[in-house]
C-alpha cells in the first residue's frame, strides 16, 4: 500500500502559528482580549448554536494558559457552564465557538477531553487563528503542492478486488494513516485533544458509512447519517425563542457563533463537517480554532446551516446540522482554524454516474466534489462506493464494468473501461478504477490542471465471472522467425467450469535465433512485473505523457502474450531503452544514482491481446522457446 507523501510537507505548513510581539500587536489593533492579560478565575460568556440558528450564550470561566501546547502556539483552558452543556458536556460541532473576556473577543473554543466529566476545554486564542491564515502577497486560488513522487498507474485486476496489491490508494485510510499528522486518538489518556468534527453524511447507505465511519473517526471527525440532497437550512431564526432571531435581511451571512458547514460533496450526496464561527472581519471568516483536516492551502464551499438538535451520548455528544446554500469558499486549513471568504463561488469536479444494476433499472446521480488534490480522489472513491452498493449488493458474487472519461483542460481525456468481478469486493475494486487516476492526476501538482469533469456509465450484474488462468500451451517449442505458432489457454472459471480457447501468436519477423520467453499474463500482473523490472525509473516527464499512458494502460479484463529477450537496457525520460550497447548502457551507469535514469532487464520483441471474453482472468504462465535460423 502506498502512501501519498505530500500529506506531511501539509501538515508542516499547519504548524506555523506564530504568536509573540506580532501576533500581541494584531490582538490589540482588532480589539482581541490579550492572552497575557488572563488571570484564574476570570469569568466571561461564550456563544454557540444548540437548535436552529440564532447562537445562545453559555459562561466560561479561565482556569490556565496553556503555553507552548504546540509549537510556538498556546491555548487557553477554561471550564464552560449552562444548563444545557450541564447535559450535553463540549460536543461535536461546538469547534469555533467565540468566548468573549470584558467584551472583547478571547478565542474559540477548539479542544476538549475525552470521557471528561464536566465542560472543561482548551481555547485557541484569536490572534493565532489569525496570524495563521495570514495571506501571501500572491494569494493562491486553490490549493499548492510541491511536485511528489510518481504514483505508478497500476490497473486494479479484475478478480480479487482491492486485496492483492496492485492499488497505490486502496481506500480512505491511505491518505490519513494511523499515526500520520491530522490523525487523533482518542484513546490517548489525559490528552486535551481538538473536538470532533460532525461530518454529516446525507443520503448514505449504511455499508458505506460503516466502512469509512473508522477512517473518518481517526481523522477526527463523528459520521452523523443526517439529511441528504435537497435539504435547505430553515430561516436563522428558526428554533430560536419567541422576539429572538428576528429577520436577518441586509446582514452577513454569518456572525460570531453561528453554525458553519464545509461541503466536500454536494448534489445528490452531501458530504459536510460542522462546525462554528469564530470572527467575521469584513468578508473573512475565521472558525473551527484546530485543523479540520490540515489541507494547507484549498478551495471548499462554506455553507449556511441549522443545528437541529444537540445530541447527548456518553463518549461525546454531537450536533446535527441541516446543511443550507453556499455562501462562501474555504481558502486555508490550519492547525489553528480555517480560514474563508465570504461571497465566492467555489470550484467544484462535477461527478455524472449512470448506474444500470443487474435488475435492468437504470438511473442517473450527479455529484459535485471538492476540488483538492488530497482529497478529491477519496471523495471519488467515496460517492463512487456508494452510488454502486446503494443500488447493487455489497457483498457476494457481483461484476461491476466501468466505462467513462475524465476530462482535462487543454488534454486528450483519460479514457476509462474496466471490468471487476468476485464474491466480495467488486464495487471496492470498481470505485478505485475511477479514484486512482484521478489520483494520478492531481497528486503530483502539475501547474495548471484542471479537471473539467468525470463521466461514468457503470453498468453490474450479480454474477461471479472471474476466472483463473490454469496453463498455457505452445503445440511446439521450436520455431523460426516469422512463423506462426498455436497458443491454448485454459481457464477455470469462479462456477466450476473450464474454458479453453485457441489463438494464433506470429513471431516476428526481425528476431535472431536463439532462446525466446513467451509470457502470459493479465494486464495487471504484466503491468506489475513491467514496474518491479523498471525499478520505478519510468515516472513520466510531464502531464501530457501520463494520460498518454493511462489511455495507453493493458486492460484488466483480458490476457496479453508477450514475447522477450533478457537483455540490459535503461529507462529514460519515462520512456523504456531496451537493448542498448553496453558503451551506451556505462555512460547511463552514472546518472542511475541520481533517479533519472532506470534499469530494464529484458526486451520486449512483440506484444498480442487476446480477444476478451465473458470470463475475466488472472494469472500468469511463462515458457520458453527455440528459434532457429533460417
Amino acid at each position: 500500500m502506498k502512501k501519498p507523501r505530500f500529506l506531511l510537507l501539509l501538515a508542516l505548513l499547519a504548524l506555523a502559528a506564530p504568536t509573540g510581539a506580532g501576533g500581541d500587536a494584531a490582538g490589540a489593533d482588532a480589539g482581541f482580549f490579550r492572552v497575557e492579560d488572563l488571570r484564574p478565575g476570570m469569568k466571561g460568556v461564550g456563544k454557540t448554536c444548540f437548535q436552529g440558528g440564532e447562537p445562545e450564550e453559555f459562561e466560561v470561566e479561565i482556569l490556565g494558559v496553556l503555553r507552548g501546547f504546540s509549537p510556538g502556539a498556546d491555548a487557553v483552558l477554561a471550564r464552560f457552564g449552562g444548563e444545557k452543556l450541564k447535559k450535553v458536556g463540549v460536543f461535536s460541532g461546538m469547534s469555533g465557538s467565540p468566548v468573549f473576556i470584558d467584551g472583547k473577543l478571547l478565542g474559540a473554543v477548539a479542544f476538549s477531553y475525552s470521557y471528561s466529566t464536566e465542560a472543561v476545554g482548551g481555547i485557541t486564542p484569536i490572534a493565532q487563528m489569525v496570524a495563521a491564515a495570514a495571506e501571501p502577497e500572491a494569494f493562491p486560488s486553490g490549493a499548492i503542492y510541491k511536485k511528489s513522487r510518481w504514483g505508478r498507474p497500476l490497473p486494479l485486476r479484475s478478480s480479487g478486488g482491492g486485496r492483492d496489491g496492485a492499488q497505490a490508494l486502496p481506500s480512505f485510510p491511505a491518505l490519513l494513516p494511523s499515526g500520520a499528522p491530522g490523525a487523533r486518538d482518542a484513546g490517548v489518556a489525559k490528552a486535551l485533544l481538538p473536538i470532533s468534527t460532525p461530518v454529516n453524511l446525507g443520503g448514505f447507505d449504511p455499508r458505506t458509512v460503516d466502512a469509512f465511519a473508522p477512517v473518518l473517526r481517526q481523522a477526527g471527525m463523528t459520521p452523523v447519517k443526517g439529511s441528504g440532497a435537497g435539504a435547505q437550512t430553515p430561516p436563522a431564526s428558526s428554533g430560536a425563542p419567541s422576539g429572538e432571531g428576528a429577520d436577518r435581511q441586509g446582514e452577513a451571512p454569518f456572525r460570531p457563533g453561528d453554525n458553519i458547514a464545509v461541503t466536500l460533496v454536494e448534489g445528490d450526496l452531501d458530504v459536510s463537517a460542522g462546525g462554528t464561527v469564530t470572527w467575521v472581519d469584513g468578508d473573512r471568516l475565521y472558525a473551527f480554532g484546530h485543523e479540520l483536516l490540515s489541507l494547507g492551502f484549498t478551495e471548499l464551499p462554506m455553507r449556511k446551516a441549522s443545528a437541529i438538535t444537540v445530541v447527548p451520548n456518553l463518549e461525546s455528544s454531537f450536533k446535527m446540522l441541516a446543511v443550507g446554500e453556499t455562501a462562501g469558499v474555504i481558502r486555508q486549513d490550519r492547525g489553528a482554524g480555517v480560514f474563508g471568504v465570504m461571497g465566492e463561488r467555489p470550484r467544484l469536479t462535477p461527478l455524472r454516474v449512470r448506474l444500470k444494476n443487474s435488475r435492468g433499472m437504470e438511473r442517473a446521480f450527479s455529484y459535485d466534489v471538492a476540488r483538492d488534490a488530497l482529497l478529491t480522489p477519496v471523495l471519488v472513491n467515496l460517492v463512487l462506493y456508494n452510488t454502486i452498493v446503494s443500488s447493487e449488493r455489497g457483498q457476494g458474487a457481483l461484476t461491476v464494468h466501468v466505462r467513462g472519461r475524465i476530462q482535462v483542460k487543454g488534454q486528450p481525456d483519460v479514457a476509462l473501461d474496466n471490468k471487476f468481478s468476485s464474491d466480495g469486493d467488486a464495487a471496492e475494486a470498481a470505485s478505485l478504477s475511477v479514484a486512482l487516476p484521478v489520483n494520478y492526476l492531481v497528486a503530483p501538482g502539475y501547474e495548471g490542471l484542471e479537471i473539467e469533469g468525470i463521466d461514468l456509465d457503470v453498468t453490474s450484474v450479480e454474477k461471479n465471472l472471474s476466472a483463473s488462468l490454469e496453463s498455457a500451451r505452445l503445440d511446439r517449442t521450436e520455431v523460426r522467425a516469422g512463423e506462426t505458432v498455436e497458443l491454448t489457454v485454459t481457464c477455470a472459471h469462479a462456477d466450476g467450469t473450464v474454458a479453453r480457447q485457441s489463438h494464433p501468436v506470429k513471431i516476428p519477423e526481425t528476431v535472431p535465433s536463439g532462446d525466446l520467453s513467451l509470457l502470459v499474463a493479465d494486464g495487471a500482473t504484466l503491468t506489475l512485473l513491467d514496474d518491479f523490472e523498471s525499478g520505478g525509473g519510468d515516472a513520466p516527464r510531464d502531464l501530457g505523457q501520463l494520460i498518454r499512458r493511462m489511455n495507453e494502460a493493458r486492460k484488466g479484463d483480458r490476457l496479453y502474450v508477450r514475447l522477450f529477450r533478457r537483455e540490459a537496457g535503461a529507462v529514460l525520460g519515462g520512456e523504456g531503452l531496451p537493448g542498448l550497447p553496453p558503451t551506451i548502457l556505462s555512460i547511463l551507469d552514472s546518472a542511475r544514482e541520481t533517479g533519472s535514469v532506470g534499469s530494464l532487464g529484458s526486451v520486449a520483441l512483440a506484444e498480442y491481446e487476446l480477444p476478451p471474453t465473458e470470463a475475466l482472468p488472472t494469472g500468469l504462465v511463462a515458457m520458453e522457446l527455440a528459434v532457429k535460423s533460417k
